[in-house]
């Protein structure tokens, strides 16, 4: 019999769908960690390769947006979509007066 042995995960995952924003594409997410997230796309990104992405959040104020940089991970194609793995390499909460600014 031959024993298999599973790494743990780094963190724990929430199964979400966030609204993303991805060179003005809109985008969804599938699940967000504190080290990663998983985005479903409508076309693949490049495993290494490093991305920017807005995701929106809802708060009691109103939707916060944050704004990240990631490292595509992994790449998989599911019901004509892509399912980008993303390591979370820098994030920051974008303020008001920035998004007001765009408007």
């Amino acid at each position: 019999m031959t024993k298999k042995t599973f790494l743990a995960r780094e963190s724990d995952r929430v199964k979400t769908k966030l609204p993303v924003m991805i060179n003005g594409v809109k985008a969804i997410t599938r699940d967000v960690s504190s080290s990663g997230i998983l985005l479903e796309l409508n076309s693949p990104q490049e495993p290494g390769s490093t991305i920017e992405f807005l995701v929106q959040l809802a708060s009691p104020k109103g939707d916060l947006t944050v704004s990240c940089k990631g490292q595509v991970v992994r790449v998989d194609e599911f019901e004509k979509k892509y399912g980008v793995a993303t390591k979370i390499l820098s994030m920051y909460m974008v303020s008001l007066l920035e998004e007001e600014g765009k408007a």
